[in-house]
């Protein structure tokens, strides 16, 4: 029993509406799940059908889960900041994975021991993608990722905020071979190139 679109299914999505397949799966694709009946334990992205269906019949990749669940919550829980939250949200918003113990969670919405508490309630919410293999959490895609954006900015993280648009125009300063703003934004980054 699946609650979205197979990877399989997108792909034919993407063929009917002319859309990026790509493009798609980096804005809606990130959550997994192993077929444990599977010799090989065969993985199975699963992508949000809300954000499908409307990217295809919008034609334009953009955030439309917020439409459907409203960001208040996940700025509550990251707000609460336990030993290090802060610091693993900006990990994640890299690209990172954090390893978690999904063990002391509480099983409910209000009672948080640590940072791990919080994190594996926001697997529970879908703003996380968990991998067992690894004990890890991820940000699933570019779709969640404004998601924390929107609400790392209403709560007054401005420096987190500074350096992912840094990182974006480097990003894209990069794609546009620009040498000049490249060599600028790196300077000013520390010289991480």
């Amino acid at each position: 029993m699946y609650f979205g679109f197979t990877e399989e299914e997108v792909k034919w999505l993407c063929e009917k509406y002319s859309m990026n397949f790509e493009e798609t799966k980096a804005w809606y694709d990130g959550y997994h799940f192993t077929l444990q009946c599977a010799d090989n334990g065969e993985s199975i992205s699963i992508y949000s059908p809300k954000s499908v269906v409307e990217a295809m019949m919008r034609r334009s990749f953009r955030p439309y889960w917020n439409q459907t669940e409203s960001y208040e919550a996940l700025k509550v829980y990251i707000r609460i900041n336990f030993d290090g939250l802060k610091d693993a949200v900006i990990m994640m918003l890299a690209g990172g994975s954090v390893r978690i113990n999904t063990g002391t969670f509480a099983n409910d919405m209000t009672t948080f021991c640590g940072k791990d508490d919080v994190l594996t309630l926001l697997i529970h919410l879908g703003y996380l993608s968990y991998n067992y293999s690894t004990g890890t959490v991820t940000i699933p895609n570019k779709e969640v990722s404004q998601e924390y954006i929107n609400a790392i900015r209403s709560i007054g993280w401005m420096e987190v905020i500074r350096s992912v648009e840094e990182s974006q125009n480097l990003l894209q300063s990069l794609w546009k071979m620009d040498a000049q703003v490249v060599a600028k934004l790196n300077v000013r980054r520390g010289g991480l190139l």
